[in-house]
């Protein structure tokens, strides 16, 4: 066959995958070389190829698609949005943490108003994913941190991973604060929009004794792309009374703990 006529091919299936994708949100290996009756090595280069043009991006078994990704805030600019709430839930976080307790931060700007609450004297050992909470914990002197490292997500800043989800196993928390994308009260969920950071959540949540989001108003919507946990996985919200009765009386039905800040 004529090299070119090969070329011509693949940017017609890679057309069409791109499509496939975007209409469904993600696809699978598998769901991919049936479609298209091609080996899982040229869907692999397949789908290489378009994540280099920055139009899908590669999972673990599969793809998604860029448009997801785009709906995630980088961290630099959730840092600005609803500030005066997230100070207020991380204030009302931190009297949760007492005596000598193993703490999580998970990587998200209302976590880090948590770590802007840390106290040069505690006894608490404090542990996190996120570059800049381990940052901010280090100017605040506290004397017990330890960060989780692997490869570094820019987007939430934070570490992700098969290092990270295996150095996760290997620890046990006291209390976690989880930073989420969607708080779902109808569906009784949490999910994020990141499908890279979503297991090392999945494992935090699976090793804590306690388990807490931390959540500004603007959170309580239909669910993101990945669900993490579902109500009865977790023991708590830490938020404010500007998600309305209904969401707050829905989430005490749960037998959620609702802190409001």
């Amino acid at each position: 066959m004529d090299p070119t006529e090969d070329t011509q091919l693949a940017a017609v299936r890679q057309q069409q995958i791109v499509d496939l994708i975007n209409r469904n949100q993600s696809a699978k290996l598998a769901e991919l070389r049936s479609n298209f009756g091609v080996s899982e090595a040229t869907i692999r280069r397949d789908l290489a190829a378009l994540e280099s043009k920055g139009v899908i991006v590669r999972t673990h078994g599969g793809a998604v698609t860029n448009l997801l990704v785009s709906q995630v805030e980088p961290n630099e600019s959730r840092a600005v949005s609803n500030v005066d709430e997230k100070v207020r839930i991380g204030i009302a976080a931190t009297k949760l943490i007492t005596g000598e307790k193993t703490v999580f931060l998970d990587a998200g700007t209302t976590a880090l108003q948590i770590a802007c609450e840390a106290q040069e004297n505690t006894r608490c050992r404090y542990v996190t994913s996120s570059l800049g909470i381990a940052n901010e914990l280090k100017k605040r002197s506290v004397p017990y941190l330890y960060v989780i490292g692997g490869a570094y997500l820019e987007l939430n800043d934070s570490f992700t991973g098969s290092i990270a989800i295996s150095t996760v196993r290997s620890l046990s928390f006291d209390i976690a604060f989880l930073c989420v994308s969607s708080v779902d009260v109808e569906r009784q969920q949490v999910s994020i929009g990141l499908d890279a950071y979503s297991q090392v959540q999945k494992e935090v949540i699976g090793v804590s004794r306690q388990k807490y989001v931390v959540a500004d108003h603007t959170k309580f919507r239909t669910g993101a792309f990945v669900s993490t946990a579902t109500f009865d996985q977790i023991d708590g919200v830490i938020t404010t009374d500007l998600v309305g009765k209904t969401a707050i009386e829905k989430m005490k039905l749960a037998n959620l703990d609702v802190v409001l800040a």
